[in-house]
C-alpha cells in the first residue's frame, strides 16, 4: 500500500496512475492499494507515522480516507469497496 497526499487542486486519476506505475515500476513494487490522506502525520522526529496505517489495513469500513485498489483486469485503480475487500479476504483476488 502507498499512502499519499495530493497536491492542492489535484484529483486522483486511476487510469493515469495505473499507466505511470505500470511503466515505471516492476510488478512486485506496484502498490496494490493507494490511500489518499488530506495530511500526512509525522512523529516528533519528523518521520512518517505508519503504525496506525498498518493497524487499519485496507478495510473500507475502518478507513475514512479515499482508498483505491489496483485492478489489473481493468488496467486502472478503482475505488475500494466492501465487495472488493471481501473478495481479497476470500482470496478471489491474488495479491
Amino acid at each position: 500500500m502507498a499512502c499519499i497526499r495530493l497536491k492542492e487542486n489535484c484529483e486522483f486519476n486511476g487510469e493515469n496512475i495505473y499507466r505511470h506505475v505500470n511503466t515505471h515500476l516492476p510488478n512486485y513494487a506496484r502498490p496494490r492499494f493507494i490511500r489518499i490522506k488530506s495530511d500526512v502525520e509525522l512523529t516528533g522526529t519528523f518521520k512518517y507515522r505508519k503504525v496506525q496505517l498498518v493497524e487499519e489495513g485496507f478495510n473500507p469500513a475502518v478507513i475514512k480516507d479515499r482508498l483505491y485498489f489496483l485492478d489489473d483486469k481493468e488496467n486502472l485503480y478503482v475505488q475500494m469497496t466492501q465487495d472488493i475487500y471481501n473478495s481479497v479476504r476470500k482470496h478471489d483476488f491474488r495479491l
